[in-house]
């Protein structure tokens, strides 16, 4: 009795056509880049948050989308979603297409005294006083992110550019921290 096969007989080289099928499709669903480091990403943030003073930093990264919402940071790309918790306060997010300009321009390195007069009385209040527009504008864009995670009507992912922006500002004894990537 033999026991070895030929190697021209057809069901060999079919088996090794499965094999070798089963192995490109493992190999095929492998991510083609690792997932974002959403814990460095989260270690800049408190870097910054934990400042006593008005602080700035830059992180670049690999995520495609990005939301902060509840102290948390997620970001994902073809490779994976990570998320980190934030050690410190909440940060605002700031995004392009909600928020202010004047927040915007605050994240960019302009001072917020510059960007903020006070607003003209409207016929529901009486006058805003520069900290107050500022700390409206703040609250504005942490409430939206907040109903962001919830609400699905509320797009949640943000695009990412692959920089994180992170910025602490304190304008007397109030301080925010506001983030975009």
């Amino acid at each position: 009795m033999e026991l070895e096969s030929p190697a021209d007989a057809w069901y060999v080289w079919f088996g090794v056509a499965l094999v070798s099928l089963a192995f490109v499709g493992v190999v095929a669903s492998f991510p083609s880049e690792p997932p974002p480091d959403t814990a460095e990403a989260a270690d800049a943030i408190d870097r910054v948050t934990a400042s006593g003073y008005n602080a700035t930093a830059e992180y670049e990264h690999n995520a495609d989308r990005w939301y902060v919402a509840n102290k948390t940071i997620v970001m994902k790309n073809d490779g994976g979603t990570t998320r980190a918790s934030l050690s410190y306060a909440r940060v605002v997010p700031v995004w392009a297409d909600r928020g202010s300009e004047e927040l915007r321009a605050v994240l960019e390195g302009e001072s917020v005294a510059s960007q903020y007069h006070g607003e003209p009385p409207s016929s529901s209040s009486g006058p805003l006083t520069p900290r107050e527009e500022f700390r409206r504008d703040v609250a504005n864009a942490s409430e939206f992110a907040e109903r962001s995670v919830d609400d699905p009507s509320v797009p949640k992912w943000r695009i990412a550019d692959g920089r994180l922006v992170v910025r602490h500002v304190k304008w007397g004894e109030y301080r925010a921290t506001l983030v975009a990537a």
